[in-house]
């Protein structure tokens, strides 16, 4: 039997919703690598001082949003994992090789994002940890659930001691090193200034070097928040969250003032978690944030996820802003690179890169930016999907994935 995309009578409109608001969340922290070299210069010691207003800002974000959406978006690529493979084996059709397909070209469609638009890419490392996923495909619910819960449990660990032990080792920032890594972000920034493509490209394969070797090593992580996707899918809370009402409200009731707990020394270590800590930060805020950072972000994730599934019942899901959330989820890849694309336009064809840091409070600003794009893919997504089945880049994906061209324009009789 023929396998293809989703069509739109088929899909759930609470995961549209839910896949558009992570979207738009998860830009809140991807500005602060967009706008600026603020943050590699903040993990190297040079950070610039921040304002009583950038303090609560950072904390506010650290404790409400930093993790929370890569989270929440990573639980639901699981049960879009899910989705798929059930699909693929009532055709008749082998799961793995097809998002064995899917995963591969994401691989490459991250590495180009990365070098030519934004280093804090995710989708290389989504598509790599896709590809370890396969091997969990047929497994059992309890099994799923046991290598999540041990996954989550070794990487807490294991972040929470690297980060006290590099507090303790005062040799971990070797002045060679830090004073090539500031030099690196000059140049990176000057490039920016003189509309040097090649240089900017250069810039962004150094960072990407770095921070998409730190995905790499957080994969156990992402693999972990898959796994419970693929959980949420299989125990019916994805596709039919009208008969969990229940259990919804229960999980919104613990996760989100538990995970607002354990997510409070996100309030002192800042949005990036160690990026801007202090020498003299306890060692128990430190140990505490690795906590909040591997099990604090997802389970308030959980919470927002549970806390929004209830409303979009209650409300619906084809009025007002949810309509529109709804349909920037169907598009959420293209949503996702969108983002890019704007910050490049602005902060490399404008020449805005790091001009913010000009100002008495460079966060204020980056948040006004992110409104602004929030409002153009608010405004977008609706004019598209009422147009097109798919945005752009999934029609590109899927064309790969499938191995056959989908139709782009909608169909009213479908």
């Amino acid at each position: 039997m023929t396998l293809s995309p989703t069509q739109s009578h088929e899909r759930q409109p609470t995961l549209d919703v839910l896949r558009g608001v992570a979207i738009l969340g998860i830009l809140v922290i991807n500005v602060q690598l967009m706008a600026s070299p603020r943050l590699v210069r903040a993990i190297f010691g040079d950070s610039a001082d921040v304002s009583p207003l950038g303090t609560v800002l950072e904390g506010m974000i650290g404790v409400f949003v930093a993790g929370k959406f890569i989270s929440s978006f990573s639980i639901l690529f699981g049960v879009g994992a899910a989705l798929i493979a059930a699909r693929a084996l009532a055709h008749g059709r082998a799961p793995r090789r097809i998002l064995a397909r899917r995963y591969g070209l994401l691989i490459v469609a991250g590495l180009a994002h990365m070098l030519l638009l934004f280093p804090g890419d995710v989708l290389f490392i989504y598509g790599v940890t896709g590809l370890v996923l396969l091997a969990f495909l047929t497994r059992t619910d309890r099994t799923i659930a046991i290598w999540a819960g041990l996954l989550l449990t070794v990487m807490t660990v294991a972040f929470s001691t690297l980060l006290v032990t590099q507090q303790l080792d005062s040799t971990t920032n070797e002045a060679g090193f830090t004073s090539e890594a500031l030099q690196a972000a000059a140049t990176g920034e000057a490039a920016y200034q003189a509309y040097d493509w090649a240089g900017v490209v250069t810039w962004n394969g150094l960072q990407s070097a770095v921070i998409q070797s730190d995905a790499l090593v957080s994969l156990p992580w992402f693999l972990a928040l898959f796994m419970l996707g693929m959980l949420a899918y299989r125990r019916g809370y994805a596709l039919n969250p009208a008969e969990k009402r229940n259990e919804l409200a229960r999980m919104a009731k613990v996760a989100v003032p538990v995970g607002i707990v354990l997510n409070l020394p996100l309030a002192f270590t800042g949005a990036f978690g160690t990026a801007t800590v202090l020498a003299d930060t306890p060692l128990w805020v430190l140990a505490a944030s690795g906590v909040a950072q591997i099990i604090g972000a997802p389970l308030l994730a959980v919470g927002y996820l549970s806390a929004l599934t209830l409303l979009v019942l209650n409300k619906g899901a084809t009025s007002g802003i949810r309509r529109r959330l709804g349909a920037l989820g169907r598009i959420a890849l293209t949503g996702y690179l969108l983002q890019s694309i704007a910050a490049f336009v602005v902060f490399f064809g404008f020449r805005q890169y790091g001009r913010f840091n000009t100002f008495s409070e460079p966060l204020l600003l980056e948040l006004v930016f992110v409104a602004g794009v929030w409002t153009a893919l608010l405004l977008f997504a609706p004019w598209w999907t009422a147009r097109f089945r798919f945005g752009p880049f999934e029609w590109l994906w899927r064309w790969g994935t499938y191995g056959t061209r989908p139709p782009l324009r909608n169909d009213p009789t479908r």
